[in-house]
């Protein structure tokens, strides 16, 4: 038989080799919250914000961007009335422009994001300029140039052209002759109108309420 000092030595070459193995550890619930506040701040420094200066390439790369976040990036802007469209990285170069300038970039950037977007210009009474917004179906609302500085940077309304143009000719403190859906593309440059109502018309008469019944 062995003496009982070679099982002592046995038992401690046994621990030696085949040393105990600890339980898994749960992770800390503190750990989990530091690392999720962590992702979120880094989310977030990383996200465009209103202070940078960003170009067209930025915004379609932008991830996640929503219409809000997109019309919040432009509260510093300034505005300054241009008979043309302006190439989107000069006016986001300027950081000046006027609402055809907002509008069509908008359309651009948030189509590309996925959202079903409008271009609108609305024609109010006492002047022949119109005012261009950018409605986003998904939000039963418009982006607004005017609206930019504001914390509440998107206004709601129908889809209807008759009530884009109320809310708008509202906004304003005006009233409205006509309205235009119009698409435009950077790379042609050219305004295409699509369909337009006029004010005195029946509502029931409107050509884009005939547009959207047809089968």
């Amino acid at each position: 038989m062995p003496s009982p000092r070679a099982d002592s030595c046995l038992s401690l070459l046994h621990r030696a080799l085949n040393p105990p193995v600890p339980p898994p550890q749960r992770p800390q619930p503190r750990l989990l919250w530091l690392g999720l506040l962590l992702l979120t701040t880094v989310t977030a420094w990383a996200a465009l914000k209103p202070s940078d200066r960003f170009r067209l390439r930025d915004l379609e790369a932008e991830p996640g961007l929503t219409p809000k976040q997109f019309a919040g990036l432009f509260e510093n802007f300034a505005y300054d009335y241009s008979p043309l469209v302006l190439p989107p990285d000069e006016f986001l170069r300027d950081r000046s422009g006027d609402c055809d300038d907002y509008a069509i970039l908008a359309d651009h950037v948030l189509r590309r994001k996925g959202f079903k977007t409008r271009l609108v210009r609305v024609v109010l009474v006492g002047t022949s300029i119109g005012h261009s917004v950018c409605y986003v179906t998904e939000n039963k609302a418009y982006l607004d140039y005017n609206n930019r500085k504001y914390f509440i940077n998107l206004a709601r309304s129908g889809e209807s052209l008759r009530s884009i143009a109320t809310k708008v000719a509202d906004s304003l403190e005006r009233n409205w002759t006509s309205a235009t859906e119009y698409t435009y593309t950077y790379d042609e440059g050219i305004k295409h109108f699509v369909v337009t109502v006029v004010k005195k018309d029946p509502p029931e008469r409107d050509a884009d309420l005939r547009q959207n019944a047809a089968p």
